[in-house]
């Protein structure tokens, strides 16, 4: 994020701005410590949309928990629908992805560094062959198989080699929602 955050034109350290991973989603003690009721700091929480094979997702009910705790009771219900409640989660820093972080980081144009950093880190001939495949054609992406290669990896070792190789001009919309929601309120 600090390194979206730059390539944004915002320095995170600059605006007191501080990155907290909950290590899974339980967003809720947080959006409580944080929120009115709280210290009353801006925070932005940004989560997966996480697909499920039944057409579902388990960030939908994640976001309305929230904003049903953001908001006030009457104002909740007053949204007529899920659709109309998380059309205005962003107001209230609640920012959702359409798949997941590294499938939003494909999607969004960032497959070569991707690839690259999948390529350089993994010790699999067939990790590395599906990788540069990917990375000649896109389109080609097997999801389900993308994020597998990355958890053997490790998440947060792969991040730290990918985050060397973003660029401008490539960041996620949700991603770029949430640092300017946060920043104008840090300013």
């Amino acid at each position: 994020m600090p390194v979206f955050g730059e390539l944004l034109g915002h320095d995170f350290d600059e605006l007191g701005i501080s990155v907290c991973s909950v290590s899974g989603t339980n967003f809720l003690p947080y959006v409580r410590l944080l929120g009115k009721d709280g210290f009353g700091i801006p925070f932005a929480v940004l989560t997966d949309f996480d697909p499920q094979s039944n057409g579902g997702s388990l960030g939908i009910p994640r976001v309305l928990k929230l904003l049903k705790e953001l908001l006030d009771p009457k104002e909740y219900e007053g949204l007529a629908s899920d659709a109309e409640r998380l059309k205005c989660a962003p107001v209230y820093g609640l920012f959702l992805n359409t798949h997941t972080l590294e499938i939003d980081l494909f999607e969004s144009g960032c497959q070569e560094s991707l690839c690259r950093t999948l390529v350089e880190l993994t010790e699999s001939n067939a990790v590395k062959g599906r990788a540069e495949g990917w990375q000649q054609d896109p389109i080609t992406l097997d999801k389900e198989q993308f994020l597998k290669d990355i958890g053997a990896v490790g998440k947060g070792r792969f991040a730290q080699r990918l985050a060397s190789y973003l660029a401008a001009g490539y960041c996620p919309f949700y991603i770029e929602e949430a640092i300017k929601y946060v920043a104008a309120r840090c300013r």
